[in-house]
């Protein structure tokens, strides 16, 4: 059978399973084991395949990282955080909003999940803004996209499982996400700003302080040395990605039980179960997708599909905006791991044939991917906010839409002025 002929029938079998509403780790791993069977594969290949893909000593820093933003979560520190950035930026009109954003990027640190900094600061956050006259749209939108800044702030499971398909330094992508991330954020609370004032939110009436700002940053403190513990040691070279996050795992259940007495053992327990459930999931769904993403490179698909690009334009600005037109497709109706698994190693070698740094390309990857979250249908970040607000997922989407245009914007910025990437990691490695 042929093999172009033989990948299409797979992906409209996966197409077909996903509009039935099967879970996208069951849908590919369905189509991928009707390929290996219709290539005459035993069902050993199948087992070999599956748990190939994840036998990786990397991703073993997925679940001490979900294990981080659970325990950060539950611990209750967000509060502190929100504190603590309302000080910073709190008395400039839409400065809590400003502020919520700044928070995110805080509890992006040390979570490195999207939907766990919308649920932990968004409970925070959205009911406090909606509290001084903030619109409830404005604040939903606000607290839904800042938790984008989860999967590109380092730590981050997106640039893990990146760097284990593309064979890239870890460290060296958490960099490029940080500056991509600062940059968003910025651009964020610069709209934040606009909002504000477009729609009259009333101002807190309170001026900077700085004694003010000390004494937030003071009790906020735990929480804050969080991120300077896992991402310190990895830049500082004490320890790998994997050992950092259980290094601040550790942390967090000793301040948990021991200093702010927020946790108990039961609820330590509950947080493991959670971790133990969420990390199996994203495991899974990275098993699944090596079966279509072994298929390929046997079927030699990926030089195929190399050749084709290669052949329509050799420019790498018009390779990149092919790029980032399919992976924001596909980023809305894919789930991330998966989708790095099928597509990076077949776009990564054609962008280092045009001469893109490595590090640059896996930062546009993942900020695609990422805009996903807050991108109808997927949007894992608009049902958390949903849950939270109560709101129908059109309202919610309408008032993340302002923020998706911006993070268009941002996406254009990271992937025509490489710097933006680049500074950090040409700084620190």
């Amino acid at each position: 059978m042929n093999p172009s002929f033989l990948a299409l029938l797979l992906l409209g079998l996966f197409i077909f399973l996903t509009i039935l509403g099967i879970p996208i780790g069951f849908s590919l791993g369905i189509s991928g084991i009707v390929g290996l069977l219709l290539m005459d594969h035993s069902f050993m290949m199948i087992a070999q395949t599956f748990l190939g893909g994840v036998n990786n000593f990397a991703y073993l820093a997925i679940p001490f990282f979900v294990l981080l933003g659970t325990l950060m979560e539950r611990a209750e520190m967000s509060n502190q955080l929100v504190d603590f950035a309302d000080e910073l930026v709190g008395y400039l009109p839409g400065g809590l909003a400003m502020g919520t954003i700044v928070a995110c990027a805080i509890f992006a640190a040390i979570s490195g999940s999207g939907p766990a900094t919308v649920a932990a600061i968004g409970t925070v956050a959205i009911p406090e803004m909606v509290k001084r006259g903030y619109s409830k749209r404005f604040a939903v939108g606000t607290a839904a996209a800042g938790g984008i800044l989860g999967p590109i702030i380092p730590p981050s499971i997106p640039f893990i499982i990146y760097g284990v398909v593309t064979e890239q330094s870890i460290a060296r992508l958490f960099l490029g996400g940080l500056g991509a991330g600062l940059m968003l954020a910025f651009l964020m609370m610069v709209l934040s700003f606009i909002k504000a004032k477009m729609e009259r939110v009333p101002l807190s009436g309170k001026g900077p302080s700085l004694r003010r700002i000390f004494q937030a940053m003071w009790r906020a403190k735990l929480g804050l040395f969080a991120p300077a513990v896992v991402l310190g040691g990895i830049y500082a070279g004490i320890c790998t990605p994997t050992e950092a996050g259980a290094i601040g795992s550790i942390y967090l259940m000793i301040v948990g039980l021991f200093v702010t007495r927020t946790l108990s053992l039961r609820a330590i327990v509950q947080c493991f179960e959670k971790t133990g459930r969420t990390s199996a999931m994203i495991m899974f769904v990275i098993g699944a997708a090596y079966l279509p993403a072994w298929l390929m490179a046997s079927w030699n698909l990926p030089d195929l599909g190399a050749q084709f690009i290669l052949s329509m334009s050799k420019d790498k600005h018009v390779f990149l905006i092919f790029v980032n037109v399919l992976f924001l497709i596909i980023g809305s109706l894919l789930d991330t791991p998966a989708a790095i698994v099928i597509l990076a190693p077949i776009l990564h070698p054609i962008s280092m044939k045009l001469g893109i740094d490595p590090t640059h390309f896996g930062t546009i990857v993942v900020v695609n991917f990422v805009i996903g979250y807050i991108t109808p249908p997927f949007a894992y970040n608009l049902f958390v906010a949903k849950s939270i607000t109560g709101m129908t997922m059109e309202e919610v989407s309408m008032a993340a839409f302002p923020f998706i245009l911006l993070c268009l914007l941002g996406l254009i910025l990271i992937t025509y002025i490489p710097a933006i990437s680049l500074f950090f990691p040409s700084l620190l490695m």
